[in-house]
């Protein structure tokens, strides 16, 4: 019998523990029912089937505190922001909900990310930067229950408010912990006015799976931090002349025929911005340089964004 504190655990078919014996995770074959902060949960033990995911049923920490549960079925699960259904939870070492997914199917062969979609269900939100309704992939939240980050389903595309404006998103979007906007991901190209001058971002490389790693990132009174573009940057020092090109560069995918384009990523330091592109990192002053590009434009864009005071396409 093994022990989540007082409680034991039933039909325990395999498990790997951690150097000091205790539990790390396991499968199940049996009903268990798990107390939670958010009520008594039962894990998954029956047989998954094309669709679900043959993995542990249970993690847990090195203290033997709980850390995910894959449900075996879809459970509500009560949060700050509302009551969300969930096929996996993760919490923190003290039992708070660390991140929720509404679905957790096994995408491959068998089963496409466009079955799981139709299973996936619309749900509307209020931040004070947007409202909208979106199919989602997960949420994450900070140890007091705020939101962290909100994971949108592959193809789900929402317009909300940003210090940069309002801009169409895609993957999601994190949050500070007073609720003030981090970071976005842009779902298309789109011009933002940026201390050296107005700058094309967009991210073609970036990943659909974490809303916490996003390219557009502000601080917490709306400052801009860092942005990702694509093509090549030509920095001037407006000092002494001196130039240096900056691009993006391909590299390897999931596949050896597959090769993604990495953005140039720009960061904006009090008085200074850094550049790089994965290779080449270089550091400038803001009032000494001046920045070209010369864009990607094999990434497919609007030909207009409606705001004429920041784009020098048509000039």
């Amino acid at each position: 019998m093994f022990l989540i504190k007082e409680h034991g655990l039933c039909g325990v078919t395999s498990y790997t523990a951690y150097e000091n014996g205790r539990m790390e995770e396991c499968r199940l074959n049996a009903y268990n029912l798990i107390p939670t902060k958010y009520g008594y949960l039962v894990p998954q033990y029956k047989n998954p089937g094309i669709r679900r995911k043959d993995a542990r049923a249970l993690s847990f920490y090195k203290d033997g505190n709980l850390r995910s549960i894959s449900l075996e079925k879809q459970t509500g699960i009560t949060t700050p922001i509302g009551t969300f259904p969930a096929e996996l939870i993760t919490f923190y070492e003290d039992g708070a909900l660390d991140s929720l997914f509404p679905l957790n199917g096994q995408i491959g062969f068998s089963w496409s990310e466009e079955e799981e979609g139709q299973l996936a269900n619309e749900f509307n939100f209020n931040f004070p930067f947007g409202q909208f309704t979106a199919k989602i992939s997960g949420i994450r939240f900070y140890k007091n229950g705020s939101v962290r980050s909100l994971i949108l389903w592959p193809g789900e595309i929402i317009q909300i408010s940003t210090p940069a404006g309002e801009l169409p998103v895609r993957i999601g979007f994190k949050l500070y912990e007073d609720g003030s906007l981090e970071s976005v991901e842009p779902a298309e190209p789109v011009f933002i006015k940026t201390p050296v001058g107005p700058i094309k971002i967009f991210d073609a490389a970036a990943l659909a799976v974490d809303a916490d790693r996003n390219s557009l990132k502000f601080d917490r009174r709306g400052n801009l931090i860092s942005l990702a573009t694509s093509g090549d940057i030509t920095i001037e020092n407006k000092i002494n002349g001196y130039r240096r090109i900056i691009s993006s560069v391909l590299r390897t995918g999931l596949t050896e025929d597959d090769y993604i384009k990495s953005p140039v990523k720009i960061l904006f330091q009090e008085e200074k911005i850094i550049i790089e592109n994965g290779i080449v990192k270089a550091e400038y002053m803001t009032e000494e340089c001046k920045l070209s590009i010369v864009y990607d434009h094999s990434l497919g864009e609007k030909s207009c964004y409606g705001d004429c005071s920041v784009c020098r396409d048509c000039s």
